[in-house]
């Protein structure tokens, strides 16, 4: 196999790679500083005084 005809499948496997990580962003961002408190479970009385 060539050099590069390899170099151009890794370089369209990468643009492949990307663009669906950009798609998957735009559609379904990570709120990762976003956390709700209402959907974190919350601890029962009786579980936090057992803690």
């Amino acid at each position: 196999m060539s050099v590069h005809l390899l170099a151009g499948v890794v370089v369209l496997l990468v643009l492949v790679g990307v663009s669906a990580y950009r798609e998957a962003l735009r559609n379904e961002p990570i709120g990762r500083f976003r956390i709700n408190p209402e959907k974190l479970p919350q601890l029962d009385e009786e579980e936090s005084a057992l803690q």
